[in-house]
């Protein structure tokens, strides 16, 4: 890869210092096979430019900051092949969230839960919220009743995210999805033909995995 070359007014892509960029008096040098040597900045610019490579500072807090001698296009190139590879392995997961209430009756509870089923199905992380309106917050035992109801409920294809946590006057409950159990799901729920789920009302939107609240 072509070197990159930078002037004075040329910033580089990253918060990296090289070359003419680097002005403190000494630096420690990391050479490419590993070892190391404190020496003048000079001097080290000076075997950079003899190696055909660049002097890269990669630690300027260190006590003389560190630099490394390597092409810096090169590194630029590893470090979006790293970050492209981490995005590859991250899951997008989107935190789908429906709402009960402590006295939330049958009917509601089975709609409502069948739904938090079918998300954790297809692959997304769940949040069972248990809101306390008013003076019902003094039945928070039934809000731990209904969570451990979800539990059961969700258990054919989830695994809780730890215990049920008290925010104010809502209750969260967490539900991650179990590959093995939604596999041995769809092969029962094939040989049952389940009929599919009406749809939920419109005020029921998904929120994101880092709006949590």
């Amino acid at each position: 890869m072509k070197k990159q070359k930078t002037s004075g007014n040329q910033k580089p892509k990253v918060s990296y210092r090289i070359n003419e960029q680097i002005r403190v008096p000494e630096v420690r040098v990391v050479f490419p096979e590993g070892s190391m040597q404190v020496m003048k900045t000079q001097d080290a610019r000076r075997m950079a430019e003899e190696r055909g490579i660049d002097l890269i500072e990669v630690q300027p807090n260190a006590q003389p900051p560190v630099c490394k001698l390597e092409n810096y296009g090169k590194l630029i190139y590893k470090m979006a092949q790293k970050d492209k590879y981490l995005k590859k392995k991250q899951k997008q997961t989107t935190l789908k969230e429906l709402r009960f209430h402590p006295n939330t009756d049958k009917h509601d509870f089975d709609f409502k839960t069948a739904h938090l089923e079918e998300f954790l199905r297809k692959g997304n992380r769940v949040r069972a919220t248990i809101v306390f309106l008013g003076r019902s917050i003094i039945y928070k035992d039934k809000g731990f009743e209904l969570a451990d109801r979800l539990t059961e409920r969700l258990s054919t294809v989830a695994t809780r995210d730890g215990d049920p946590k008290f925010e104010g006057k809502k209750l969260f409950v967490y539900f991650e999805p179990d590959k093995k159990k939604i596999e041995q799901f769809e092969k029962w729920r094939a040989r049952e033909a389940a009929p599919p789920l009406p749809p939920l009302p419109p005020q029921l939107e998904d929120i994101e995995d880092d709006d949590d609240e």
